[in-house]
């Protein structure tokens, strides 16, 4: 097995990948998702929030929603191991624990041998064709050990609790991803001036205000290639040139081709 990505029917909430090898993610974007890494053999060098972790043999690195974030390769690496946890039940999971709105932070780099086996089994079990309910289980248990361990109440994400152009910027990308846009004329049409708007993407959002678009349209790409539509269809639809400019930016933030990525979908879907 060189490279894996699997998505669990009935728990819509994940996606794991395997790769033989770590691959490099060159442009500066964030997930909707909570992400946990791990690597076998070699290191490789995350950038989150501006700060460089080491991902090696040794630790787990988590990278909370939201966290911009890249990715460089520092030496061969071996056995690349990801699980992905939808932002909304990953926050309504602790929500129904600790009755709070928002997600508690996670550090970004855990060193933690017998964590980190603990996340090697998890994978294990998720990837093979056991029922829903024991995946989940040992998931619960998993986390469990995470929110006792490594979680403090004093720091977590506030999610949406951007100023008010944040908010009426990024509604108005969802609502018209699709279509060419400028900075002027998303300006002209919110009431701001592009300079204000420029200030606020790189405050609220961490990214520039082209990036934001960008980062926008790839995952909107990417769930929309993981449901089977066509990929030069969802180049068009989610407001990139074409197949060609959508593989670019998608192999940059997900290590992978659109192409590659769909035949993995519908190979390994459980």
């Amino acid at each position: 097995m060189n490279n894996k990505i699997l998505k669990i029917k009935d728990l819509d909430y994940l996606e794991l990948k395997y790769s033989k090898q770590f691959h490099e993610c060159s442009q500066k974007h964030y997930h909707n998702l909570i992400c946990f890494l791990a690597l076998k053999k070699g290191s490789a060098k995350i950038v989150i929030e501006d700060k460089e972790v080491i991902l090696n043999k040794e630790c787990l690195v988590v990278i909370n929603p939201n966290e911009v974030h890249f990715s460089i390769s520092n030496e061969k690496s071996e056995d690349y191991f990801v699980i992905y946890i939808d932002r909304t039940w990953y926050k309504d999971l602790q929500n129904l624990i600790y009755k709070n709105n928002d997600i508690f932070l996670l550090p970004n780099k855990i060193d933690d041998k017998k964590l980190l086996k603990e996340f090697f089994s998890l994978f294990s079990v998720l990837n093979k064709q056991n029922e829903s309910i024991k995946k989940e289980l040992l998931l619960l248990e998993f986390l469990k050990e995470l929110f006792v361990n490594y979680t403090k109440k004093d720091e977590f994400i506030k999610l949406d609790k951007t100023t008010q152009i944040a908010k009426d910027f990024k509604e108005y990308i969802e609502k018209n991803i699709a279509s060419k846009l400028t900075l002027s004329k998303i300006a002209k049409e919110l009431g701001y001036s592009p300079y204000h708007i420029i200030r606020v993407c790189n405050h609220d959002f961490g990214l520039s205000a082209n990036a934001y678009i960008v980062n926008k349209r790839v995952h909107r790409a990417k769930k929309l290639i993981s449901q089977g539509v066509e990929i030069s269809k969802v180049a068009l639809e989610v407001g990139f040139y074409d197949q060609s400019h959508l593989t670019n930016v998608f192999k940059k933030v997900f290590a992978i081709t659109p192409k590659a990525y769909q035949k993995e979908i519908r190979n390994n879907e459980n």
